[in-house]
C-alpha cells in the first residue's frame, strides 16, 4: 500500500516515517509534502494508496486539498491529522471523503497502524484471494457490502427484500479474554460454528466476520411481498442469533440494521446504514436492537457549540481554571446526550486530549488503556470524571510547608496561574501586600527571584512537551505562558543552554 505523508511540520514527518516500520507491514512511503499544493503535484506524480493529511498548511490547507481531489477525480484515501479544536473542520473534511482523523497531539502509533491495516486489507487481499465455497461465502459477500457485487451471485441471496444486519458483542475485551488460550481467541470460530447451525436451514442468508468485534448478516426474502412481513422476519433472526450465542456462549450481543434494499448495487448503502443504526448502541446501553432511521445529521449550529465547549475546555485546562473547565466539561457532557451528535471515536478523542494535558506519565496509559474498553457514554464519563476531580482537587501546600503563608499562597497561584501574565503589581493587588515586599520575601525564602522561579515552571512544561514532535514549537511557547515565541526562545535558551528546537531533536 502506496502511502503519501502531507504535514508541515517537517517533525511530524519525520515522526511518522520514523516510528512505523513501513516494510515489514506491507506499505510504502511514496513522498511527503510541506504544503497543500506540493500535495496535489506528488498525488498525480506517485499515485498513493493513502494519504496523511494536515488540515491546517500554508498555500492550501487540508480543506481545500480535499476539494481538489474531488475535482480531479483523485480516489486515494485521506486521514486527517488535526489539532484539538478543529472539530468544525475535520467533520468538513469528513463530509469531503475523509475516512478517519488523528488528533496529533495524542496520536498514537498503534491506532494509526490498526486504522491502516483495515484500509489495506480492502484495498489489496480482496482483489487476489478466491471466493469461499460453502457458508458465508467470506470474501463474496464482504466484497459485495463494501460496494464490490461481481461475485454477489457467488451467495445464497437474491436480489429483493433485502436486509444488512451488523452485530457486535458487548464487553468485548472482558468477553474475549474468557475465550482465549495460548494467546488464540477462540470466539470468532464459535460464533461461526453457531451461526453455521442456526442459519443452515436459511434459504436466503450470508454471514461473515467484517473486525475482530464486527460481524454481518445479509438476509433477502423474494418470496414475500410484505415490508412488514420481512421485517418482522429480520427481527425474529436477530432474537434467534442474540439468545443462542446468550445461551451457548454467554455472550450479550447488540444489532444494528439497515433500510430494506432490493438490488445488490445498494448493499453498500446498507451496510454504512447498519453500521450507523448499530453506533447508536454508545449513548443507548440498555436496547439491543437499533433499526436505521433517516435521522438528519447534526446540524452547523449543532456542531458550532460542540467546538465552542471544547474549545472553553481548552482554555480551562491551559489558564488552570478550574470553574471554567468543569462548567464546560458538563455541559458539554450533557449537550452530548440529548443531541447525540458526537461518535463513539470522537468523544474517545476528546477526553483522551484532556487527559493528556492533565497527565502525561503512566497514569495517563493506564487510564486511556481502561477507557478504550469502556462502550457507552455513562460509563466512560464515570472513568473520567473521578481523575478530573482529582487532579483539580490535588493542591501543592505539603510541598511547600517550609515557607510563610504568604509565600505559599504565591508559590500555589503561580503553579496555577504560569500561563497567565503575571507581574509584582498584579500580586501586590492580588494578595494586598507591596510589591516590593513580595519580591524580597520571595528571594529570602526560596532563594531566588519570582520570575527566575515562574520561568523555571514554564520552561519544564515546555520541555516536556517539546519531546512530542505533534506541538509545534510556537503553540507549546503559548500554552506555557509567553507572549512571543521570539522571548521563549531567548528564555528557554538561558535556562537550558540551548534553543528550543535543538533539545526537540535531541529528544525526540
Amino acid at each position: 500500500m502506496r502511502i503519501l505523508i502531507v504535514d508541515d511540520e517537517p517533525l511530524v514527518r519525520i515522526g511518522i516515517k520514523s516510528a512505523i516500520p513501513w516494510e515489514a507491514h506491507g506499505m510504502e512511503i511514496v513522498g511527503e509534502a510541506a504544503d497543500g499544493e506540493e500535495a496535489i503535484r506528488l498525488m498525480i506524480e506517485h499515485k498513493p494508496d493513502v494519504i496523511l493529511l494536515d488540515i491546517k498548511m500554508p498555500k492550501r490547507d487540508g480543506i481545500e486539498v480535499l476539494q481538489d481531489m474531488k475535482a480531479k477525480g483523485i480516489e486515494a484515501k485521506c486521514i486527517i491529522l488535526s489539532s484539538f479544536d478543529d472539530f468544525v473542520f475535520v467533520k468538513k473534511a469528513m463530509q469531503l471523503g475523509a475516512v478517519d482523523y488523528f488528533h496529533k497531539p495524542t496520536m498514537n502509533v498503534n491506532d494509526v497502524l490498526d486504522v491502516l491495516k483495515k484500509m489495506q486489507s480492502l484495498l489489496e487481499p480482496q482483489r487476489e484471494m478466491p471466493i469461499e465455497r460453502g457458508f458465508g461465502k467470506g470474501d463474496a459477500l464482504r466484497n459485495m457490502l463494501h460496494g464490490k457485487t461481481e461475485n454477489a451471485h457467488q451467495t445464497k441471496l437474491n436480489e429483493g427484500n433485502l436486509h444488512v444486519i451488523v452485530f457486535s458483542i458487548k464487553n468485548y475485551v472482558q468477553v474475549s479474554n474468557r475465550y482465549t488460550h495460548d494467546n488464540v481467541t477462540l470466539l470468532p470460530n464459535s460464533i461461526t460454528n453457531i451461526l453455521s447451525e442456526l442459519l443452515a436451514k436459511e434459504k436466503e442468508a450470508e454471514f461473515t466476520q467484517i473486525d475482530k468485534n464486527l460481524f454481518a448478516l445479509v438476509t433477502s426474502n423474494i418470496r414475500s411481498k410484505s415490508e412488514q412481513a420481512t421485517l418482522s422476519y429480520v427481527n425474529d433472526l436477530i432474537q434467534l442469533i442474540h439468545s443462542s450465542l446468550k445461551r451457548f456462549v454467554n455472550i450479550d450481543t447488540v444489532f444494528g440494521t439497515s433500510d430494506v434494499f432490493s438490488s445488490f448495487m445498494e448493499s453498500n448503502r446498507a451496510f454504512t446504514q447498519a453500521k450507523q443504526a448499530l453506533s447508536q448502541k454508545f449513548y443507548r446501553p440498555d436496547l439491543f436492537i437499533f433499526h436505521y432511521h433517516h435521522e438528519h445529521h447534526a446540524g452547523e449550529q449543532v456542531l458550532e457549540q460542540v467546538t465552542t465547549y471544547i474549545k472553553e475546555m481548552k482554555m480551562g485546562l491551559r489558564e488552570n481554571n478550574r470553574e471554567q473547565f468543569m462548567t464546560n466539561l458538563v455541559a458539554w457532557e450533557q449537550f452530548l446526550q440529548e443531541e447525540e451528535c458526537m461518535s463513539e471515536q470522537d468523544v474517545h478523542k476528546i477526553y483522551d486530549f484532556i487527559l493528556f494535558m492533565m497527565e502525561n506519565g503512566e497514569e495517563y496509559n493506564e487510564y486511556r488503556n481502561k477507557a478504550a474498553e469502556t462502550e457507552d457514554f455513562t460509563t466512560l464519563k464515570d472513568v473520567y470524571r473521578p481523575f478530573f476531580d482529582e487532579k483539580w482537587n490535588k493542591g501543592s501546600l505539603a510541598n511547600h510547608k517550609k515557607y510563610s503563608q504568604i509565600v505559599r499562597n504565591i508559590l500555589k497561584y503561580v503553579e496555577e496561574n504560569y500561563t497567565q501574565d503575571i507581574s509584582l503589581k498584579m500580586l501586590s493587588h492580588h494578595f494586598h501586600v507591596s510589591s516590593n515586599y513580595i519580591s524580597r520575601l520571595f528571594s529570602q525564602e526560596v532563594g531566588r527571584g519570582l520570575f527566575d522561579y515562574m520561568n523555571e515552571i514554564r520552561i519544564e512544561k515546555a520541555k516536556d512537551m517539546l519531546k512530542d514532535y505533534r506541538y509545534k514549537i510556537y503553540e507549546i511557547a503559548e500554552m506555557v505562558g509567553f507572549n512571543s515565541h521570539v522571548h521563549f526562545a531567548i528564555v528557554f535558551n538561558k535556562y537550558v543552554g540551548m534553543s528550543p528546537k535543538e533539545f526537540r531533536k535531541e529528544n525526540s
